[in-house]
């Protein structure tokens, strides 16, 4: 066996008795096996359903797919376990993938509604498997975060859908998938939210596209942010944005997170001095 391959199955089983802990032992092999089949090529089962102890309701990952991976990171790493501690009611989910953490979201938070946009085909029909046990607490929206409103073309990448990413659709583009792409104001107004508590960005550089442009139309609707940037380019633009806000910064990142977290809590505008 490839040394890398024995390297990343060590790691997985480092995790046991974390996983164990968290998710419970059977959540823990079905997991594992998750993991194990992308590394070895094992072409079946292609689905797995999990039910982890904290979570309202199941979950169904893509076996031979990022899936297992990011539910390691959200499920087993505690990827967003600094918003324990929130007061949450209204919270907009965008680049929710198949719903982890949406899901994750609406049973840590009872008294939760989430509004999850997910621009991805595939991942946004997992994402209202993974959500339809939660009824009116959840809705979900075949689209992409934007700076404007806008005709998009998406980025596949096969092997792990949660690093698809989308730009303007041009010339030549004709034969890819196009998403609808919504500025952050139309997003949150279609939330029917009056404030968002939360607002969760995780859109694979597109927040460089979205913090560029005007925000003062929708940001002082926020009260909370939590955000993956990606690149230099992202976080400039992301904390200009902010610069005329006062807030509570934290950076956090799980033991095999590729990325990090900028988590701005308690968002408000500055005081003219």
């Amino acid at each position: 066996m490839h040394m890398g391959k024995i390297q990343q199955i060590s790691h997985i089983l480092k995790l046991w008795p974390s996983a164990i802990g968290k998710v419970g032992l059977w959540v823990t092999l079905q997991w594992t096996f998750g993991r194990v089949q992308k590394t070895l090529h094992i072409p079946v089962p292609r689905f797995l359903n999990v039910w982890p102890r904290f979570l309202e309701h199941p979950v169904k990952l893509r076996a031979r797919t990022c899936d297992p991976a990011i539910f390691q990171e959200s499920m087993i790493e505690d990827e967003y376990l600094p918003l324990k501690r929130l007061q949450l009611v209204t919270i907009l989910d965008l680049g929710a993938n198949i719903g982890l953490s949406s899901a994750w979201f609406l049973s840590r938070f009872p008294d939760a509604t989430v509004f999850a946009v997910e621009a991805d085909a595939g991942n946004y029909a997992i994402c209202c498997e993974n959500l339809a046990g939660y009824g009116n607490r959840a809705r979900v929206l075949h689209g992409a975060a934007w700076n404007r409103r806008a005709n998009l073309t998406l980025r596949r990448h096969i092997q792990c859908p949660a690093a698809n990413s989308v730009r303007e659709t041009g010339t030549g583009d004709a034969g890819e998938m196009h998403v609808q792409g919504w500025d952050l104001a139309s997003l949150i107004e279609m939330s029917g939210f009056p404030q968002v508590d939360l607002l969760k960005i995780d859109v694979e550089g597109a927040e460089a596209k979205i913090f560029c442009a005007d925000v003062s139309n929708w940001l002082s609707r926020v009260r909370n942010l939590c955000i993956e940037l990606h690149g230099q380019e992202c976080q400039d633009a992301f904390f200009s944005a902010l610069a005329s806000y006062d807030f509570e910064h934290a950076h956090w990142e799980t033991p095999s997170f590729a990325g990090s977290l900028d988590i701005c809590t308690n968002l408000r505008l500055k005081v003219p001095a």
